[in-house]
This record gives C-alpha cells, structure tokens and sequence, in this order.
C-alpha cells in the first residue's frame, strides 16, 4: 500500500504554493483543491492520498477535519498553515509534508497549476455535477446532508472516467 497523508499535511501543500505565489485560498476552496488530488491519486496511483475520507454536505465534498480546523476564517482566506490534529498548543505542529513519491509531488502541481486560480465557487459548483460522486451519494441518501461518507470508489471511477485526460496520465 502506498503512503497516507494527513488531510492537514496535503492541505499545507497547496497553502505553501498559495503563500509562494501571493494567491489566497479559501476554507471551500482548500476543500476542493485536497478533493481534486484525491482524486487524481486514486486514478494515477490507484491509492488513496489521504487518511480520512470525504463527506456529502450542502457545498460538495468536505473533509471533518480541514473543516473544523478552518471555519474559523469563514469565507476569508486561510492565512497561515493547518496544525495537525491531535497537538495542543504547547506543541504545536503544522505539518508541511516531505513528499517522498514523486507522484505525488506531480499530483499535487498538476492540481495547483490546473485549478489554483479557480474561483472556489466554480469549483464548489463543479463538485454538485450531476452523476458526480457528490451527486450519486445525495441521490442515494434521499437528499440528507449529515454523516454521508463518499466511497473513494465512486471518486476513482468519476476521475478516471471524467477528468484524468491523456496527457496528465503520460506525465
């Protein structure tokens, strides 16, 4: 089995390309980014990225933990990294990851490079398509919003039928 991330150590990845480049990411938006890699993960690497997994609420896929973790700043930017659960705060630790598979490292640029400068609307809006992941779960759950977990499944198969093109898999 390939190596799990953190959602906090993938979500750092993508705050530490947003810091770099002076472009500002949002709570939703962060959800979506981590959602994009997911699953582009499951397709290239046929692994998930992540040890958690993602929720149907009202605005798409979200993850519990970058949630909590960030409804602090409402709709403002995220301005500094996500500690990683589990630490007080006399041992604080944000958790920047090393990322040994350069797959992943790919994964992540392609993602940031594709999608960084989408509006966290339109990527919210892209998340609710129909027969998306989002979709088939809200549909098969009568429309309740709590507690609905999205099998990686129906993420690896939306990925790989939808939005893995040709180029990225020669990459």
């Amino acid at each position: 089995m390939k190596e799990l991330y953190s959602t906090a150590a993938i979500a750092n990845s993508f705050l530490r390309l947003a810091f770099a480049s002076n472009k500002s990411i949002t709570p939703m938006k962060i959800q979506k980014l981590v959602y994009l890699a997911q699953g582009y993960s499951l397709v290239m690497r046929d692994s998930s990225l992540i040890d958690e997994l993602f929720e149907a609420w009202r605005f798409g896929p979200v993850l519990p933990s970058i949630y909590h973790t960030c409804k602090k700043y409402g709709n403002k930017p995220i301005s500094d990294y996500i500690k990683e659960e589990g630490y007080d705060s006399s041992s604080i630790r944000r958790t920047i990851p090393i990322l040994k598979d350069p797959q992943v490292a790919e994964i992540i640029n392609f993602v940031w490079e594709s999608y960084g400068s989408t509006d966290a609307l339109e990527l919210s809006n892209w998340t609710h398509e129909k027969k998306g992941p989002w979709d088939v779960v809200i549909e098969q759950k009568g429309g309740r919003f709590k507690n609905q977990t999205i099998d990686n499944e129906l993420i690896k198969n939306y990925f790989r039928d939808r939005m893995v093109d040709d180029e990225f898999q020669k990459a």
